[in-house]
């Protein structure tokens, strides 16, 4: 909790101090030097001095430093010289990096120059980065990979000195306007051939998105920022398993987990895969502005196919991205050369080499992207199933067997339509299933044959099963409801037993869903943690 020594009373001695030194820092007035009784008790100042560090090396020379020294690069106004370049203006900024349209002062010509945004301040796994960008780019001469064409230091700041394109990016045009057919495969073919060119330098780029495609004046494609590249038959600096590398809206399910050692070629086959999907829907796979969301989408969920959401996408377009986007490395296109041929043959109005992925990897990408109409047919099934041999095992018909299935049934048509409402983005679903969920179960139960005791499990599994939504909303809800609904059934459907066997019942349940409330969001803040690595 923060107090205000104006008007809240501060009796230790040390946090009085503390804050006198705060408001010193942020006044400039301080130097960085820290009482001994201060550090020994605060144990997390030198991070704080740290962060203002950091803070200090982004705020322009002539504003406040917040105690500090500023850093060496220069923030004048353009044109202003750097080495033997003239910066004009800028063109872009990232995480690391910003980029300068630069002029050689004795050739004239004209470059992208990329200097690294911390200067002094870079990790080391920072500056690793950067160089390994130029590094990387300058193996590889193709038409439609930027080139790197020098590289140096200059006042104790790295840079790069890249191809110059005068255009925009392709999420600047995407943004725009969609895209259309022609201009998709006009865009697809040649950056699939300028990726299958770094794979055959032995270079994965692992951060392939639109951002990172730029198009020139006549409109063509060309890959740039090899930061995150990785050398998978040379680099001696393998990035540390569990380490999250890319962009989750357009990353594969192995990058996404952090599995490093199947991170290849078939990686960016999927990334190329996302971008194809964005410019033939106008959205990325996964839509989800929250990027862990993303990562859990992409772990167990497959996209919607690209004619539901547009259905003048061409199907065999259709069917090149999906493959791409498939789980498994294997199932993919093996390599871009792949991907680009079949864009090719497309191209030319011939027929695709791709195969059709038969019935059994067409149900396993249905369930995946339906999972919870899976799920639920899955246990409708199997109590149609108990019930239907329930029936057979009894003389003549059971009082409860038609109605029981007449709920199952109507169960059913309600989570097709809710399955439905949910694929076209309305999220306020989720909370109305899990509702109804409740409902219907509490009329199954009400007209099942005594004694039910043992049916009460249902609502304990349909809490467990609603953290599925790895949100806690829905799980809270249910627990919610299933209390609810339990109650209303023993008013209805009073069976004898001891007094004391609700509130058991009743118990168990606000357990269960606190546990798996508890564990989601668990997941919630592990992921978080693990995205921001």
């Amino acid at each position: 909790m923060m107090t205000n020594p104006e008007t809240d009373p501060i009796e230790d001695e040390d946090d009085l101090a503390l804050l006198h030194w705060l408001d010193g820092v942020s006044e400039g007035s301080i130097s960085q030097d820290l009482p001994a009784e201060l550090l020994e008790k605060y144990q997390q100042l030198p991070r704080l001095l740290d962060c203002i560090r950091l803070l200090n090396s982004m705020s322009p020379v002539s504003g406040p430093t917040l105690g500090f020294e500023a850093p060496t690069v220069q923030t004048v106004g353009f044109p202003r010289p750097f080495g033997p370049y003239e910066l004009e203006q800028e063109l872009g900024r990232g995480g690391m990096g910003v980029v300068y349209l630069a002029r050689h002062q004795l050739l004239g010509a004209k470059f992208a120059l990329k200097v690294i945004r911390t200067s002094e301040f870079a990790s080391p796994d920072e500056l690793r980065r950067f160089r390994q960008e130029g590094r990387t780019a300058a193996q590889v001469r193709h038409p439609h990979v930027v080139s790197v064409h020098d590289a140096g230091e200059f006042e104790g700041t790295p840079y790069l000195v890249m191809q110059y394109i005068q255009g925009a990016s392709l999420s600047e045009r995407l943004r725009q306007r969609r895209a259309r057919s022609e201009e998709t495969l006009k865009w697809m073919l040649p950056v699939a051939h300028a990726v299958q060119a770094l794979h055959g330098h032995g270079i994965v780029h692992r951060d392939l998105k639109p951002g990172n495609i730029l198009l020139d004046r006549e409109g063509m494609p060309h890959v740039t920022d090899f930061g995150l590249a990785k050398l998978f038959e040379m680099d001696g600096e393998r990035t540390a398993s569990g380490t999250l590398i890319g962009t989750p809206a357009y990353m594969s399910p192995e990058q996404a987990w952090g599995d490093q050692k199947n991170v290849g070629p078939r990686s960016d086959v999927y990334s190329l895969g996302a971008i194809l999907y964005e410019l033939l829907t106008g959205q990325p796979p996964f839509a989800e502005t929250n990027p862990l969301d993303q990562i859990l989408r992409l772990r167990d969920s497959d996209p919607r196919p690209p004619r539901f959401l547009d259905p003048n996408v061409h199907p065999e377009l259709e069917q090149i991205c999906m493959r791409c986007l498939e789980k498994r490395p294997r199932d993919r296109y093996q390599s871009a050369g792949e991907l680009a041929a079949d864009f090719e043959r497309l191209r030319r109005g011939e027929p695709i080499a791709l195969r059709p992925i038969g019935w059994w990897n067409s149900f396993r990408r249905w369930v995946r992207r339906e999972s919870p109409l899976a799920s639920h047919l899955a246990g409708f099934i199997t109590m149609a199933l108990i019930v239907q041999v329930a029936d057979w095992m009894v003389p003549g018909h059971r009082a409860p067997y038609v109605p029981v299935m007449s709920v199952l049934a109507t169960w059913t048509v309600v989570c097709i339509l809710l399955q439905k409402l949910l694929l076209r983005g309305f999220d306020l679903v989720k909370l109305i299933w899990v509702a109804l969920d409740a409902l219907l179960f509490t009329i199954a139960v009400a007209y099942a044959e005594g004694p039910t005791g043992s049916l009460m499990v249902g609502y304990s599994l349909m809490i467990v099963a609603s953290a599925m939504w790895y949100d806690e909303i829905p799980v809270i809800l249910m627990t919610v409801a299933s209390v609810v609904a339990y109650i209303a059934l023993l008013a209805i459907h009073w069976e004898p037993q001891p007094a004391h066997y609700p509130f058991i019942v009743v118990g168990i349940l606000a357990v269960v869903g606190g546990v798996v409330t508890a564990l989601v969001r668990r997941i919630r803040q592990l992921v978080r943690i693990y995205s921001q690595q």
